[in-house]
């Protein structure tokens, strides 16, 4: 009686944790817990301020052929694409409402596809016969703007969270965004090509093409005194001596709450110089820098007008004398080698960045802001002074005299935080006299101070120039086609992209991967490796010994004709034949041992997951009975 008491027992318990487990997920579907070390499925602040901030309704459509991945090779992905929709369901669950999410599972040659296809979703073929499957993210707002995200690569899984929030927020303002242009580099063409040739059009350079392809691109005349609130982020260009007016306009824009791009820079190698025949040193000596000088101060960041960086490890390769040559003041810089961010979205998909004669940028001492470094050069580096290079190149002078600093240099960085204005005293305009003794308009109250500026900084101008990165080609004198040779382009637009966001964007920072690598696995098969590699090696010199062995007894022995052994020979390639079949018998079990050991952990994690549950449910259950017995 009392066993069959127990076992009712035991079953009541089961069945009070299945009907608590049903109400559980029933009455707390909203409820979450992020366990995941990197918070994998919980928002940012930033992207939760961006959808509980919606206007109007959101539609997001997730296309994920689950079945037929389930089928092909890429059955991995689906692990990928659980993720993607998990997270888009935590920011469903932010938005106040104003997102939903519908998801499709679209099959081949059916309504879905076709509409997967119609939003510009790209399908990936996956099986013999052709059949694409879709992984992408479609986005419609009240307006017909739509926004896609056609792939989700998984090797871009740190942006996940910032592709989406952008998505989501770009539906949301789907106007043009505004680049307002200051430059003294002729960006939009050379203004002496029309004298030189009349029937010329001054051909613009291709980055600002580039920009105009997504931005609405305004130019702002030299000596601007004021910059519009409808300017979304402002591109400054080799700022060479703007005058006090425009650099007050810039700096009252930013504390305002615009954001900005500037590329300075102490030695611009494209900056163009009026020559004169009867003077070759007038080139030469031309000042060539470029500064926002008490802007700088203000921002709380330095850039020395006398100093360049050079760096050992990512100079390139120039032809100089017939020969090729390291110049260490042309720097390309690889994602591989850590100069370029990983965890800003500027910088943390790009490839490549070639620079030219680059400045040195610091934290300026007293500075309030918060100076991120986006591109850096290697230890192996060295402050170059501009009068090594102001004279002409000289790359084999350079590797000659080059000594490490042991340090890392900032080419390139993000200036964010509180800053006060440069111009305490005010506008420049409002000290200048009446003109005629007429009555000055009144200026606006200058901004004295500002708790959050956004500003992207980058002392060098000539990574802009095709010559840096794209390979211009006439074809048939019908239409130019261009090769990108380099991700300098990519990186202005993703600079621009990402500020003329709001700050709530511009906040997000690269997330952690959702695969990680099985640690203890990784360490069993690197250390069989070891010995596998080890004793390998021990064959292979063994072999070789022998063969030279063999070889000096042949030498001494036989004379000219046919190779015949005699019996020491004979019993030392035995012996050799047998500690062959030997050491390939360590081989195999050094390679059975391995797989020995995966296995063996593989089976201890999986039963300690199906055994965990069922041991707590029966530890409650006898903790139950005899709690039971003791009270009766």
């Amino acid at each position: 009686m009392k066993k069959l008491l127990s076992l009712g027992g035991l079953a009541l318990v089961l069945v009070l944790f299945l009907v608590v487990n049903v109400l559980f997920n029933a009455l707390f579907t909203s409820t979450r817990f992020d366990l995941t070390e990197n918070k994998l499925y919980t928002l940012s602040s930033g992207a939760k301020n961006v959808v509980s901030k919606l206007n109007d309704p959101v539609k997001l459509k997730f296309y994920f052929s689950r079945k037929l991945l389930a089928e092909s090779d890429a059955a991995p992905l689906i692990g990928y694409g659980d993720r993607v929709r998990e997270l888009l369901e935590e920011f469903v669950a932010s938005s106040n409402g104003k997102l939903t999410l519908e998801v499709f599972d679209p099959e081949p040659f059916s309504e879905e596809e076709d509409r997967a296809v119609g939003f510009g979703l790209s399908g990936a073929p996956v099986t013999a016969g052709g059949e694409k499957a879709y992984f992408g993210l479609a986005a419609t707002g009240t307006t017909d703007m739509e926004e896609v995200i056609p792939f989700f690569d998984q090797r871009k899984e740190e942006s996940l969270e910032y592709d989406i929030t952008r998505l989501v927020y770009n539906i949301s303002n789907p106007k043009k965004k505004v680049v307002g242009l200051i430059t003294k580099l002729p960006l939009e063409g050379d203004p002496m090509a029309r004298m030189r040739n009349p029937r010329a059009a001054p051909e613009e350079w291709a980055i600002l093409e580039q920009i105009r392809a997504q931005f609405d691109v305004r130019t702002l005349a030299d000596g601007v005194t004021a910059i519009d609130k409808d300017v979304d982020v402002l591109l400054v260009v080799h700022p060479q001596q703007l005058v006090p007016e425009t650099l007050y306009a810039i700096d009252q824009y930013v504390l305002g709450g615009g954001k900005a791009v500037v590329f300075a820079d102490p030695h611009c190698e494209v900056q163009q110089v009026q020559r004169d025949p009867n003077n070759p040193l007038q080139d030469m000596m031309a000042d060539r820098s470029s500064s926002l000088g008490a802007l700088f101060d203000a921002w709380g960041i330095e850039m020395k007008a006398d100093e360049i960086a050079g760096d050992r490890d990512n100079a390139l390769r120039v032809n100089y004398g017939g020969q090729g040559v390291e110049y260490l003041v042309w720097l390309g810089f690889n994602k591989d080698k850590g100069a370029l961010s990983t965890t800003d979205f500027t910088t943390n998909q790009l490839g490549l960045v070639r620079m030219a004669t680059a400045g040195i940028l610091s934290k300026k001492d007293g500075g309030t802001t918060s100076i991120t470094p986006l591109i850096e050069t290697s230890k192996a580096s060295q402050r170059i002074q501009k009068s090594q290079i102001q004279f002409g190149p000289n790359p084999p002078g350079l590797l000659q005299s080059f000594k490490s600093g042991d340090e890392k240099l900032m080419l390139a960085a993000r200036v964010s935080g509180p800053a006060k204005t440069a111009f305490p005293d005010g506008s420049p305009k409002a000290k200048e006299p009446p003109v005629d003794g007429a009555t000055k308009p009144e200026e606006p109250a200058t901004i004295q101070e500002s708790k959050e500026i956004n500003v992207i900084v980058v002392a060098d101008a000539d990574l802009l120039s095709n010559n840096f990165w794209a390979d211009i080609k006439d074809f048939l004198g019908i239409q130019k086609i261009m090769i990108k040779t380099a991700d300098n382009c990519d990186f202005l637009l993703n600079a621009l992209d990402n500020l003329s966001g709001s700050n709530d964007l511009i906040s997000l920072r690269s997330r952690g991967k959702y695969q990680r690598p099985f640690d203890k696995v990784v360490q069993i098969r690197k250390d069989a490796e070891v010995k596998f590699r080890q004793r390998e090696k021990e064959l292979e010199d063994k072999l070789r010994d022998t063969e030279t062995k063999i070889s000096e007894l042949q030498r001494g022995k036989e004379g000219e004709g046919a190779i015949v052994l005699n019996e020491e020979q004979i019993a030392e390639l035995e012996k050799f034949r047998e500690e062959q079949v030997k050491t390939r018998q360590d081989l195999r079990r050094v390679k059975h041992d391995l797989l020995q050991d995966v296995e063996s952990l593989g089976r201890t994690v999986t039963l300690a997951n199906l055994a965990i549950m069922p041991l707590l449910i029966l530890g409650f259950a006898l903790a139950f009975l005899l709690r039971k017995k003791q009270s009766s």
